[in-house]
């Protein structure tokens, strides 16, 4: 079985509009947010006397509290951070891909269908066509991890050397 968790997390990205956990996106938008909220709390605990430095430190601090907001807005027109960015693949296609199939027929789970966006523990029917080749599976998928298997129980290498 593999792991496909790194789709499921492309997925709840997309389907969120939020960035990619770790893309620069992300780290910006990270900080920026908590810039802002240091900057915020700051603003509000010091009192703005007419202290030459309370009025140094309330200055610095507006300035931290700039720089938050920039970096936030900044986040939102990087690319791995916007909903518009492109759409993952769905869960037949990266199974085509994974396992190097030529397609995956219609799979199915007592009534139900693959999911296309999320994963969901199950074993589903399917057919696959490989080098011309008609050959019936299971798609077993358990958490985040995803197994394609034969007809005899035999598992199927994403490489198919099997």
């Amino acid at each position: 079985m593999l792991d496909f968790s790194k789709w499921v997390t492309m997925w709840d990205a997309y389907n969120s509009g939020g960035a990619v956990p770790g893309s620069a996106a992300s780290i910006c938008w990270n900080i920026g947010l908590g810039l802002i909220l240091f900057g915020l709390l700051l603003l509000i605990i010091l009192p703005v006397a007419y202290d030459p430095v309370a009025k140094g430190i309330s200055i610095f601090f507006t300035v931290v509290l700039t720089m938050g907001v920039v970096l936030a807005f900044t986040s939102l027109a990087l690319p791995s951070h916007t909903s518009q960015s492109s759409r993952p693949p769905s869960l037949s296609k990266q199974i085509i891909q994974t396992w190097n199939l030529e397609d995956l027929g219609e799979c199915r789970n007592g009534g139900q269908k693959l999911p296309k966006s999320r994963l969901e523990d199950g074993d589903w029917k399917c057919v696959a066509y490989t080098d011309s080749q008609r050959t019936e599976l299971t798609v077993h998928i358990k958490g985040n991890k995803v197994g394609l298997y034969k007809a005899d129980g035999k598992a199927l290498a994403a490489n198919r050397k099997d």
